[in-house]
This record gives structure tokens, sequence and C-alpha cells, in this order.
């Protein structure tokens, strides 16, 4: 008897039958696994997927409610990560081909060997364990033991990276020094800044300040507060943002914005820990911590045809820096995040919660979305305000993506520092091909042909190239 008792992953079983439960579940146990989850009804897999990190599926195809297919679709989406194992009385050669391109990693016909079955667990649990090494390698692990998962209970996410972020928050939650966050757009930039300062525990309060749209003047009036008589209509003494926020945190959103003058009173706040209000010469000590947050990203920041960011007020504020990845790159999320803004918009609607759809879905799923999750939320509260019968009206949303640019606008006619930033130089023309093929193969999980129709190429002449790049 082949025995797994050293794997401490999880294996769930999904069928609408019990005696086929409770038959595999005896088998998965004599193996030796430690853990095994039966779930009868398909429909409440994404609940008990969401309480684990990784695991092993074995998944039955004929189920009412919900067929496996269309579970193994969703998954495909919500949790690619997960290898799954389709085990079905269906033969027939199409039926295994069609599950195997929507992402199955084996597909076993009952009835079934129990070398087989074996066989089949092994190389999912190898799977399981190699993806592991790797993304622990890039430094971020599926691993969700948060010591206070509840600090970030208000960013719905399943993204490795974002997890990893997680973990990072909390690993910096006792130091009070400043950190920096950058994001595009519609990313959840002050839902991180809110964790942040939920992690660290200060008793203070926590003060949300936009500075973008703030002149020089309103700029220290806002933060600093001022003393009487400072000005025309200063009557009496005004406690800024700063003093407001003592013991807590201060958030300031879209620094990247922040006039020349303005950058050097910020700086003189987070470097000496000291401001002085309007009108008063005696200075006050900063007693909280800075958080702040930017849409642009570094090359944008130091610009040389937009006003200059300074560059030491940059490494001053970034002591702690945190990158909050774009939806287009935690696409496993969009169907979390769309079904909480779909059940938000029909309570604030007073409508009855529809179901997202499988279409609905899809459509979503292959968005880049440039606005992130900002622009999520304007298509589905649309479409909830829409929808008559029991699903989202899907019409409403492809006419909104139809009006909506494939891929994000640069913020800047000028590739070149974006080049620069990326290639650590001006690029070659040898360079940018590398790096383009490697990208591409790394997209398509190094299949040759998906490669080559992403480059525009033939499969036959990226062949020739890679060959001519191994002989050099």
């Amino acid at each position: 008897m082949i025995n797994f008792s050293h794997s401490k992953v999880p294996v769930v079983l999904v069928d609408d039958e019990p005696s086929e439960l409770d038959a595999y579940g005896f088998l998965l146990t004599s193996m030796g696994v430690n853990q095994v989850i039966q779930v009868q009804d398909s429909r409440r897999l994404p609940g008990v997927m969401a309480d684990l990190g990784v695991c092993v599926l074995f998944l039955d195809l004929n189920m009412p409610h919900k067929s496996g297919l269309e579970v193994l679709k969703e998954l495909r989406v919500t949790h690619p990560h997960i290898p799954t194992v389709i085990i079905t009385a269906n033969s027939e050669v199409e039926s295994a081909v069609q599950c195997l391109k929507q992402g199955a990693h084996d597909y076993l016909v009952k009835p079934i060997n129990m070398n087989t079955f074996a066989s089949a667990l092994r190389n999912a649990l190898e799977i399981c364990a190699l993806r592991n090494e790797v993304l622990t390698l890039k430094g971020v692990s599926f691993n969700r033991d948060l010591k206070r998962p509840d600090h970030f209970q208000h960013i719905i996410t399943q993204n490795p990276t974002m997890i990893g972020l997680f973990h990072y928050i909390e690993s910096i939650s006792t130091s009070r020094e400043p950190v920096l966050i950058l994001g595009e757009t519609g990313t959840g930039k002050e839902l991180i800044s809110r964790a942040i300062h939920n992690a660290s525990g200060l008793e203070g309060p926590f003060v949300t300040v936009d500075v973008a749209g703030l002149d020089d003047n309103l700029f220290s009036d806002t933060l600093f507060g001022h003393s009487k008589g400072a000005y025309t209509g200063a009557d009496k003494n005004r406690e800024g943002l700063v003093e407001k926020a003592a013991g807590g945190s201060l958030f300031l959103d879209e620094i990247g914005d922040l006039s020349a003058a303005s950058q050097v009173k910020l700086l003189r706040l987070v470097q000496e820990g000291i401001f002085y209000p309007l009108g008063s010469d005696q200075p006050r000590t900063c007693k909280a911590r800075i958080i702040s947050a930017t849409n642009k990203s570094r090359t944008e920041l130091a610009a040389v045809d937009q006003d200059q960011f300074r560059s030491d007020l940059f490494f001053r504020l970034s002591t702690h820096l945190i990158q909050v990845p774009p939806l287009r790159e935690r696409k496993e999320d969009i169907p979390l995040i769309a079904a909480f803004l779909r059940d938000q918009a029909a309570k604030a609607m007073g409508k009855p919660v529809v179901e997202t759809g499988q279409q609905v879905a899809d459509v979503l799923s292959s968005h880049p979305f440039p606005g992130n999750i900002r622009e999520l939320k304007t298509y589905i509260y649309d479409a909830v305000a829409q929808s008559t019968d029991t699903s989202l009206n899907v019409d409403s949303i492809l006419e909104r993506l139809a009006d909506t640019p494939t891929v994000p606008q640069p913020r800047t006619s000028h590739t070149a520092p974006v080049l620069e930033d990326l290639m650590g130089r001006f690029p070659t023309l040898t360079a940018l091909t590398e790096y383009a093929i490697a990208q591409a193969l790394e997209r398509t999980d190094n299949n040759q042909s998906q490669a080559a129709k992403l480059l525009g190429i033939s499969k036959q002449a990226l062949s020739k190239r890679l060959k001519s790049r191994d002989k050099s």
C-alpha cells in the first residue's frame, strides 16, 4: 500500500454521490492522507476553497446544479494553482480533451485501479510541492497563516502576491518608519494603508488627506494648522491633521502631485519630525506615522519633463515600500470582487441578489481593467441596476467594455524612461527581442506555438531564434 502520510496537503473530493465520496475517502485515508474534505454539492466548493491555501482536488463531471466542467472553468480563473483530477465514467476522448484544455491535471475513467488513483495523487502532490517551492523562491508563499487575518478582512483576494504583501505588512507593523504605497489608480491603496494602520497596533486615529488638490498654502494649513491671526479670517488657533493623527497614522494620498514648496515642508516633517503651524515660530513634534501613496511609478516621479519629485523625499517616504499589483495581474480575484460588489450593489439598490453568470465571469476575466477595481465597480453596479431577471445584464457590461481602452493608457508619451527602468539601461534591439521571447514563453508555460502567436511570428521562426540563442 502506498503511504502519503508525509504530505500535509489536504485532498478535496467533489461528487454528488455519497457512496462514491465514502469509497474514495476511505481509499485516501487508507493511503495515509491526513485531511480529506468531502463536498457533495458543487455549489459549496468556492466556500471550501476559500479556507484552503493549497490542496489537491478530485472532481466528478456529471453533477446537478453545477457540472464538473463548469467548476473546472471557474477554478481555472480563481484557483489556477490547484491541480484538479477528473473522475468520471465518461470515457469519450472529446470529454477528456475538453477537460484538459480547461486546466485539468489528469483524467481518470471509472472503475479506477488503485495504483492509477495513487499515481494521479502522487503526481498532483508533486505539482503542489513544486509550485510552492517556486513561489517560495520568489518570496511568495501560499501559506495563509497570518497573525491577524482580521486586519485584512476588507481586502478581497486569494492572489499569492497580495498574500505576500499582507505578510510583509505584518513584518513591518512594529516599525514607525514611513511607508510608501505605489499602485495604479483604483488598486485599493487606501485599503492597504488602513491595513497597515490596523496591523501597527497604534491607538491613535487613522487620518487621511488627498494632497493632490492642495496648493502650498492650503497644504500647510491643512496639515500643520495655524495660529490665531496667521492670516485674515484666522480668528482662533486651529490644529492641523498632523496633530489630529497623533498616536496614529496620517495617510497622504497622491503625494506625487505635490508642489516643490510643499515637498520641502513634507521632507522636514518626515526627516526631522517637526512642523510649524502657520503664523507660529514654535516647532511642534509629529507623533503620527506617515503613510503615503501615489499612482505614479518611480520612473514617472523622476521624469524630467514633469515637475520633478525630490529624490531625498522619495527615499525618506519609502523606508518601507509596497507595490500594489493591478487587477489584470490578479485575475483570480476578479470573480470574488465582482460577487462582493454585486451583493453590495443589490443591497444599496434594494434589489434581490442575482447570479453573476458564467458569461459575465468570462467577459470580466478577459478584460485588462486599466481602471482596476474602481472600473470593475462601475460595470457591476450598472449591470445590477439594469438586471430584471436572475442574472446580471451581460449586454450592459459588453457595451461598457466596447468603449474602454484594451490596455492601460501611458501617462507620458516618452517610452525611454520606462524601458530604462525595466532593463536597467536603454535596451538594444537584441535585448528587447530576447525579453519579448522570454515573456511570451513564460506567459504560455513554454508552449512555443502559443508564444509564437503572441510574438506575431511563426513557430518555425521562434524555434530558429531559440536554437540560435542556445548555440551562442
